[in-house]
C-alpha cells in the first residue's frame, strides 16, 4: 500500500527540476513561517532546532540541486520529504499542488 510520502516521492522523481525547486523552496519558507509561532512559547527550543536543522538539510538539497548535472535520486526524494514531515499536512499538500 502506497502512503502519502510514497506518492509525494513519485510525483517528485516525474517532476521536471524546475518545479522540484521550487517546490523545495516554498517548503522551506514555510518552515521559516512555521518556526515563527514556536518564538513565544516556552521550552520551544527543541521545535526550533528541528526546523532549523530541516531547512539546513533542504537547503543543501536545493544547493546541489541548482546544478542541472546533479542526480536526483530516489535518495536525495527521501531526504527531502523526510525534512518536510515536520509541516503541517495542509500546508505540505498545499505545496505539492501548487508545483508539483
Amino acid at each position: 500500500m502506497m502512503t502519502g510520502m510514497d506518492a509525494l516521492q513519485m510525483k517528485l522523481l516525474q517532476a521536471p527540476r524546475e518545479a522540484v525547486l521550487r517546490f523545495i523552496v516554498s517548503g522551506i519558507h514555510s518552515l521559516t513561517i512555521q518556526a515563527r509561532s514556536f518564538y513565544e512559547e516556552a521550552d520551544s527550543s527543541s521545535q526550533l532546532l528541528d526546523i532549523n536543522e530541516a531547512i539546513h538539510r533542504l537547503s543543501g538539497h536545493l544547493r546541489d540541486l541548482i546544478d542541472a548535472q546533479e542526480p536526483l535520486s530516489s535518495s536525495r526524494i527521501a531526504g527531502i520529504t523526510a525534512n518536510l514531515t515536520l509541516m503541517p499536512v495542509g500546508e505540505l499538500a498545499r505545496i505539492e499542488e501548487r508545483y508539483l
